[in-house]
């Protein structure tokens, strides 16, 4: 008697299956490393050697260590309070601005020459293919993978790049849904520092203006892919 074949079915829930168990093995690893490593404290020790090393060090860090998993939220909260006083708040922003330009750029070129290869190889395992070609839905995808709470900014920027999001929605998108936040979070850092009431207002008002931007631009998003949906099924 011969082998039984299994069904595509059964075959593509396996795949799907053990997919999902790597990355949920993938994830409780990384949980269980950062609080037996003490992570945190790590990343406060190497934020404050960058600030004692001064602004070109510090925001040029700021461009390059989130492509490899650092934080961005340290660096945002930090420039404000230790370089304000002497760059000013405006030209901390223009440079925070500038390093998440810088690391959007280095991001997105590293998933779509460095990891694409690789990440297709290990999907086609699995039966996935990633997608050759967004243009037609870019902007959407964009605002989609943005605005889903949970994943890391750097994380969000390799997922965009690996599925070949074109350059430009991919930053403009980026920098809309980041330059609120960082206004925000510098001029609250420098307010706290200074002891300023006005920049702690201006601080308030803008981050307060962004999250209330964000949850409707993430409510509109989400109405748009349920009526996507309906129309998928009703043409089915």
């Amino acid at each position: 008697m011969g082998p039984v074949s299994q069904s595509p079915y059964l075959r593509w829930t396996k795949k799907h299956l053990a997919l999902a168990v790597g990355l949920a093995a993938l994830l409780a690893v990384l949980v269980l490393v950062g609080r037996k490593t003490g992570l945190m404290e790590a990343i406060d020790t190497v934020v404050l050697g960058l600030r004692q090393a001064g602004p070109q060090v510090f925001f040029a860090a700021m461009a390059l260590l989130p492509a490899v998993g650092f934080p961005l939220s340290p660096f945002t909260l930090a420039a404000g309070p230790v370089f304000g006083p002497t760059l000013g708040a405006g030209w901390v922003i223009v440079w925070s601005l500038t390093a998440v330009v810088a690391n959007l750029l280095l991001t997105y070129w590293l998933a779509n020459r460095g990891l694409r290869p690789l990440v297709s190889r290990l999907l086609a395992d699995f039966g996935y293919h990633l997608p050759g070609n967004t243009a037609g839905s870019a902007w959407q995808l964009a605002w989609i993978v943005r605005l889903t709470p949970g994943p890391p900014f750097w994380a969000q920027s390799y997922l965009l790049g690996l599925i070949r999001v074109p350059l430009v929605p991919y930053l403009v998108v980026s920098m809309v849904v980041m330059t609120g936040y960082i206004v925000g979070l510098v001029c609250g850092g420098e307010a706290i520092a200074n002891d300023s009431g006005r920049l702690a207002i201006t601080a308030v008002g803008v981050l307060v203006v962004t999250i209330a931007v964000l949850q409707l631009l993430r409510k509109r998003t989400v109405r748009l892919r349920a009526a996507a949906a309906l129309e998928t099924m009703s043409a089915k």
